[in-house]
C-alpha cells in the first residue's frame, strides 16, 4: 500500500494469486457436491460449466454475482440436486472460464447464457436463477430471450434504473481496504462464523481483474426500467435481504410492482449475502416459490410440483411474501 492508501504492487499479485485460489476452492467445493465440470465454448469464451443433480429433473440454470464463482449457490445445491437438474456456469476467471476478458459483463452475458441455456436444455425452459449480477443478467435475459426462461428467481438483482447509482458505484468501486467497509456492511448484518475473518478476503476480490472488468464494461443501456420489467410473462420471485444497503429493498418493491406475475420475500436481518446470512429462510423462500410456480412439461421431465395452499405462509422465519400479482 502506498501513502495514497492506494494499492500498489504487490496487492496486485497478492489479488491475482487470491482469485486462483478461489477458483480452486470453488472446483473442490462444486465436486464435494457432486457436479462435476465440462467446458462449453460460447461467443469466444470457454465457459467452465459445473453439472448435476437429477438428469432430466426440474431444469435450473444458476448464475453467480460480481467478482464471485459458482460458490455462490452453495447454500441451495444440497436442497435442488435431489429433483433438479442443475447447470451452474462459471461468468468469470475467477472461476476458471477463459474469454477476451476476465469476466462476462451485462450485455455479454445475456447472450452467453441465453447460448448456453439453448446448448445444455434443448428441450425444456429452465428456471434461471442470478444472484446480483446475476439477477440482472437473468431478468435481462427474460426481457430479450422471452422463450428461453420458464421463470426466474432473482436475488437481490442489480440493474434496476430507478435507484442511487452514484452512491453504488461507489460502493463497488474499491480502491483501497477501508473503502471495503460499505460493502461489507451492505453483504452482512451478523455474517456466519466463517466469514467473519473475510474482509480482507473481499477486498481482493474486488480488486482483481474479474470485477473491474465488468465494471468497465457496465453502460445506462444495461439497466432495466417498469416498462422492461412490465414486459416479463413468466413468473418472477424476488429475494431480498431487509438490510442490504447496496441494492435496497425499496427497489425490490418497485420492481415487484412493475412486474406482471411476481413475488417478494425479504428476509428480516439480513443483506446482500442473505444466502448465507439466512440459509434457512433463503431456501424457504425458494421452496415456496416453486411450489406456488408452475414449469412447462419438457419430454423427460419429473412430474410438475402442484401449487401449494399458503406456500409464502409456509416459508421460515416468518418471512414476508407478497402473492403473484396482476
Amino acid at each position: 500500500m502506498g501513502g495514497d492508501g492506494r494499492p500498489r504492487l504487490g496487492a496486485s499479485v497478492s489479488a491475482a494469486v487470491f482469485a486462483r485460489a478461489i477458483a480452486a476452492a470453488t472446483a473442490a467445493a462444486a465436486l464435494a457436491r457432486g457436479l462435476h465440470a465440462e467446458t462449453v465454448e460460447v461467443a469466444g469464451w470457454r465457459l467452465r460449466v459445473w453439472r448435476g443433480g437429477r438428469p432430466g429433473g426440474e431444469p435450473w440454470l444458476l448464475l453467480h454475482g460480481l467478482g464471485a464463482t459458482s460458490a455462490t449457490w452453495l447454500p441451495t445445491i444440497g436442497a435442488l440436486r435431489d429433483d433438479c437438474e442443475l447447470v451452474v456456469p462459471e461468468l468469470s476467471a475467477n472461476g476458471g472460464s477463459r474469454g477476451p476478458r476476465a469476466a462476462i459483463g451485462v450485455a455479454e452475458g445475456v447472450e452467453v447464457v441465453a447460448e448456453l441455456a439453448r446448448r445444455v436444455f434443448p428441450e425444456s425452459r429452465p428456471t434461471v436463477a442470478g444472484v446480483s449480477l446475476g439477477g440482472w443478467i437473468a431478468l435481462k435475459l427474460a426481457v430479450a430471450h422471452p422463450e428461453i426462461p420458464a421463470r426466474i428467481l432473482a436475488v437481490v438483482p442489480g440493474g434496476y434504473r430507478h435507484q442511487d447509482w452514484r452512491r453504488i458505484e461507489s460502493m463497488v468501486r474499491v480502491q483501497t481496504l477501508a473503502d471495503i467497509g460499505a460493502m461489507w456492511k451492505a453483504l452482512f448484518v451478523e455474517p456466519p462464523w466463517f466469514l467473519r475473518l473475510g474482509r480482507y478476503g473481499l477486498y481482493l476480490l474486488y480488486r482483481t481483474p474479474t470485477v473491474r472488468d465488468v465494471l468497465a464494461t457496465v453502460r445506462e443501456a444495461d439497466a432495466f426500467d417498469d416498462e422492461d420489467l412490465a414486459r416479463i410473462a413468466v413468473p418472477v420471485g424476488l429475494v431480498w435481504g431487509e438490510n442490504d444497503t447496496l441494492f435496497r429493498v425499496e427497489g425490490g418493491q418497485a420492481m415487484r410492482r412493475a412486474l406482471p406475475d411476481a413475488t417478494l420475500t425479504v428476509i428480516p436481518l439480513a443483506g446482500h449475502g442473505v444466502q448465507w446470512e439466512r440459509p434457512h429462510e433463503f431456501l424457504a423462500a425458494i421452496a415456496a416459490f416453486r411450489a406456488a410456480t408452475s414449469l412447462p412439461p419438457a419430454a423427460g421431465a419429473v412430474e410438475d410440483r402442484p401449487a401449494a395452499e399458503g406456500a409464502c405462509a409456509g416459508a421460515a422465519g416468518g418471512s414476508p411474501c407478497t402473492h403473484p400479482t396482476t
